[in-house]
């Protein structure tokens, strides 16, 4: 299964190994907390669970896979950033605004929806400092 889902981040241009991990952890945990959501609640709270996981997972991929190739231009970086970011952050603000004022979404299972991607980055720092301290 992870070789699968490397394979395809992979040849979505996702080449370095550890943004590749970072991508596919935050998959396997939307996923997890979205089954979770589904078994549990309905209406309301599951509307807005998934929606955040769904807007946290795809704001996060597209994230990194722009950062990977700002990294390798030498000038004119900041440009591309900037508007990706604002093209997002309106992307973003729109889902939010249809998902609270017409889908009904809980605001409260949205937020747990969006602070996926938190969870995953401080799952992926726990394991580094882990990483780290077993070298040393």
């Amino acid at each position: 299964m992870n070789k699968r889902v490397e394979a395809f981040l992979y040849r979505r241009g996702l080449v370095l190994p550890q943004v590749r991990l970072l991508v596919r952890n935050q998959i396997y945990l939307s996923v997890l907390g979205s089954i979770f959501f589904l078994v549990i609640f309905s209406g309301p709270v599951l509307t807005g669970f998934l929606t955040g996981a769904i807007l946290g997972t795809l704001n996060f991929y597209f994230l990194a896979k722009l950062i990977q190739e700002l990294v390798h231009i030498k000038k004119g970086a900041v440009t591309p950033l900037l508007f990706s970011f604002y093209i997002r952050l309106g992307l973003i603000g729109l889902v939010l605004y249809f998902a609270i004022v017409h889908w009904g979404a809980s605001i409260y299972s949205l937020l747990i929806g969006l602070s996926i991607v938190l969870l995953n980055v401080f799952i992926f720092g726990v394991t580094l400092v882990g990483q780290k301290l077993k070298e040393a």
